[in-house]
Formats: structure tokens, sequence, C-alpha cells
């Protein structure tokens, strides 16, 4: 694949939403990445505080409040769990100005009070009506030119406790992509194949058997794989792993130590019986990250590294092959490695 890439010179350093400048961490926005062979793609990660009074607002959730702000015809969300009601109320505030919204949620959260509160206001909601699997994407798409995906559920926890990543993708031709998928299940015909370049991939669960793809990079690494993950049960991706630090690749990771505990086929002994440098998380709260850094690539979306994130549930999954963009996910991933338990 090709990894010659462009930087984008635009800077992005104040996003204003809700009446107020937001205020990251280090007061700045990274800029965005543009995908080169694409024309006009351009892409962003921003990572969750893990502290600070999320009723005021000043996190990584003003972005997406902002982007919500300033749709005119469309947004469609397709979120596992929706509890953060300034969210919420941007949507009932987009929908109340004309314009059309639609969102899809597990068939669990269809009667939470937040959920109830849209459909009092007349959004149309719809749930994947499958109690056996879960609904468990994350990703919304606006006026067919922006998409929001990564991590986070639209909870406080989510971007002012938990270990996160938001992913914007700026472009129509991948949000014809995701826009698509939300069709398909909004009328339960799931046919989306897998979007593939030499820059960015989108994947979609059950439907694409991201596990296959997931394999095929961990393979082809050359020097070093990263991680961060939720829940990590799948057998043959940690297979994959201790046969490439065999091979002399560095291999690292991250687990959330509460899930890890809660989970009998968790990797993570496994992993570590095998020589492979793993480490339990110290967020008090949870590790909700879905990343794996490989090479040049980065992994990240909804699915977390386990067989019925891949068979049975509603995932989505992007991978993008840019030496920034990764770079980016290095330095969060170095500091909750540093922060984590040996």
């Amino acid at each position: 694949m090709k990894y010659l890439l462009q930087i984008s010179l635009v800077l992005l350093l104040f996003y204003t939403g809700c009446g107020k400048t937001v205020r990251l961490p280090d007061q700045t926005l990274p800029p965005a990445e543009t995908l080169p062979e694409q024309s006009g793609i351009k892409i962003n990660v921003f990572f969750s505080q893990t502290s600070g009074n999320y009723h005021n607002g000043g996190g990584i959730d003003d972005l997406l409040i902002e982007s919500i702000d300033h749709a005119k015809e469309e947004i469609l969300i397709a979120i596992y769990a929706l509890t953060n009601d300034r969210i919420r109320d941007a949507i009932v505030k987009a929908y109340e100005r004309g314009v059309r919204v639609q969102l899809f949620t597990d068939d669990g959260a269809l009667f939470s009070d937040d959920i109830k509160y849209l459909t009092q206001k007349g959004i149309i909601v719809k749930s994947d009506e499958d109690p056996s699997a879960l609904m468990h994407d994350k990703f919304t798409v606006i006026d067919n030119k922006i998409v929001w995906t990564g991590s986070c559920n639209y909870t406080y926890y989510a971007f002012y406790r938990n270990n996160e990543n938001l992913v914007k993708i700026t472009g129509t031709k991948i949000a014809e992509v995701y826009r698509k998928e939300f069709q398909e299940m909004w009328n339960d015909t799931l046919l989306t194949k897998p979007y593939r370049s030499d820059t960015i991939e989108v994947y979609f669960s059950p439907e694409d058997d991201f596990e296959t793809r997931l394999l095929e990079l961990i393979t082809h690494a050359k020097k070093e794989i990263r991680f961060l993950a939720f829940a990590f049960t799948d057998e043959e991706v940690a297979q994959a792993l201790v046969q490439k630090a065999r091979e002399g690749v560095i291999v690292q990771g991250v687990f959330d130590e509460k899930q890890n505990s809660y989970q009998k086929s968790s990797q993570y002994n496994y992993l570590k019986q095998n020589g492979i440098d793993v480490r339990l998380d110290g967020n008090k709260f949870t590790l909700h990250d879905k990343v794996m850094i490989i090479d040049d690539t980065v992994v990240t979306g909804s699915y977390n590294f386990t067989q019925k994130a891949n068979d049975t549930n509603n995932e989505n999954v992007v991978v993008v092959h840019n030496e920034a963009f990764k770079t980016r996910f290095m330095k969060e991933f170095s500091k909750i490695y540093a922060e984590a338990k040996p």
C-alpha cells in the first residue's frame, strides 16, 4: 500500500458551539490529515479528557454538538447508548429547525429516558430488534459530508471520564459509505461491502468479516503493534500477536482492568504468559478504546476484539494508513501505557 501522505496545513485552533468556546486540555486542536488519493477527504482524531465538570461542557463532545448545530439537511445517528443530554438537546434543536433526523439504536436502549425524549419530540427512532446481538455502532453522518465515529457512546463518561477516541472524517465519498450502511440497517438489509483504498478502509459487522482483514494486517506487520482494548477475547487475534512477537515485532497492549476481570475468555493472561508486554489500565473509570496501531496503520471504531463483534453485532471500523494519524494515536497510547499497571 502507498503510505506517502500529505499533511494539511489547515490549523483548527478553536471550535465554537452552544455559545461558548471549546477548551481542550492543550487549548488547540490538531490539523486534519488530507488523504491524497481521495480528493476532499480529511480525517482528524480527538481524545477524551478523564476529569472535569461534564455538565459545563468543554470536552470533545462540544465538537460533535457544534457539528450537529451546523447541520442543514440530514443527521443520521447509529449509537449504542445516548445519555448525554447536551447532545440530545442539540439533536432536538436540529430537528426543530427542519433538519431530517433519524436515530438507530440497540433494542436494549430503545426505552431509555433520553431516547424516549427524542421520540416524544417527534424524532423517528428504530432499533435492531434483536436481543441476541448488540447494535453497537458509534457513528453519525451529517449532511452526507461529515462522519463522526470512534469508540465513544454518546454519554458523559465517554467524553469526561473514560479513555476514548472521537474521529471526524470529512468528505462525501466516505460519508456516503456510512450513510448507505445506516440506510441498510434502517431497512434491515445488510448488503454493504467494505470500502478500501490505499489510505482509508471502512468495514461493518456482521457482513464484512473484519477479523480476516485484521489478521491480514497483523500478519504483514514489520516493526510494531500496539493496542488499547476494552474487550479482547478473540483467540485467533491473540495467537497472531504472539506469532509476530516471536518474529521480532514489538507488541504492547493495555487492557481495561474491570472488563478483563469480568471476562473469563479475556486474552490478557494468554498474551502475558507468552511474553507479550501487556498491562491493565490505570483509569479508575474505563479504558473504552478499541484501537490497534500496526506500523503506520490505525484501526479504530466500535469493534472490540471479540468474535461476537465480528460475527453477530452491528459494528463499524475505520482503518487509516497515515503516518501522522498514527503518531497522534501513539502519543495517546504512550500516555495510557505509562499510567497502566505492569
